[in-house]
């Protein structure tokens, strides 16, 4: 996750290491409501950090 502090708030990423999710695909792999319980981050920001996380592996995948 921490290669994403460019563009993901420190403090948001810190809150989900916090949840235990330390890197991208177990952020991913968790719904939106369980981050939500896990974290106490909003909604919004759930969203927003899973369309980053998402848009990376998309990247990659067309890379190849």
């Amino acid at each position: 996750l921490d290669e994403f502090q460019d563009e993901i708030d420190g403090w948001v990423i810190e809150y989900l290491k916090k949840a235990g999710c330390d890197t991208a695909r177990s952020v991913l792999a968790l719904s939106d409501e369980e981050l939500i319980r896990r974290t106490d981050l909003e909604e919004e920001t759930i969203k927003d950090v899973k369309e980053i996380l998402k848009g990376e592996f998309d990247e990659e995948a067309s890379a190849e």
